[in-house]
């Protein structure tokens, strides 16, 4: 079965000599490494899973496993999102991503100081389910967080937030957004433009999920599964754009 490329999504990471040759290391099977790219030695056989960017007649790029994933994240200076055995770099922030992150962390934690809620960064990575590891701009979760991989990843968000970045803007309100609605947890999420005055708001009702855009700055955002109201004079304040 073909494993399908996510419109938008960044190409998967190219591996420097140095990665490659830490993960042949840990390896039991043999693979080939060419310009970035390693490659499963031996044929396809049917019904194997298959990667994206393969070529028939071609070796097919690895498809790692979740284990050989949180190994390689574990010992990468960088942060790498994961699905269905893809390993994906993330692109970097712009000052606006920036300040954008840090106005919402700065309203959510004046809100929820001394609630049960619990605001965490871009640092704390999310499962969205079997092979799927990303990292939302910022998270919520309500009580006690629900961890594992040795307390790196978070399994029961209530509210993520997205600031939008140009080369992943796609993704984020097709593929990963699906990802973040499967959460059972997930009450809220929130997609937030940094060029223009948007907010995208995605709310679970009963079993259905309500949109609705915000974009003006008069408008306040309700999230009533938190006990917020979000102003988007706050969330763009000190925003410039272009």
């Amino acid at each position: 079965m073909a494993i399908e490329r996510v419109a938008s999504l960044p190409p998967p990471h190219l591996f420097t000599v140095e990665e490659y040759l830490a993960f042949e290391e840990k390896s039991e099977f043999k693979h080939e490494f060419i310009d970035g790219v390693i490659y499963d030695c031996g044929d396809v056989l049917p019904g194997d899973p298959i990667h994206p960017d393969y070529a028939p007649g071609y070796p097919m790029p690895h498809l790692f496993s979740v284990e050989e994933y949180l190994a390689f994240e574990a010992e990468s200076e960088f942060k790498h999102e994961f699905i269905d055995g893809v390993i994906y770099d993330m692109t970097g922030g712009t000052l606006n991503h920036s300040r954008i992150k840090v106005n919402l962390i700065r309203i959510l934690l004046s809100q929820l100081d001394g609630s049960l809620y619990e605001v965490l960064n871009s640092d704390m990575r999310v499962g969205t389910g079997e092979g799927r590891y990303v990292y939302p701009d910022l998270s919520v979760v309500y009580g006690v967080a629900q961890l594992t991989d040795g307390d790196m990843t978070l399994l029961n968000p209530i509210m993520v937030v997205e600031v939008l970045s140009p080369t992943t803007a796609n993704y984020d309100r097709s593929a990963k957004l699906t990802y973040y609605q499967s959460l059972p947890s997930l009450r809220g999420c929130l997609i937030v433009d940094q060029y223009g005055v948007r907010i995208d708001a995605y709310i679970r009702a009963d079993d259905r999920w309500l949109h609705q855009v915000y974009n003006s700055l008069d408008a306040v955002i309700p999230l009533d599964m938190i006990g917020c109201n979000l102003p988007l004079s706050e969330i763009y304040r000190g925003i410039v754009f272009a």
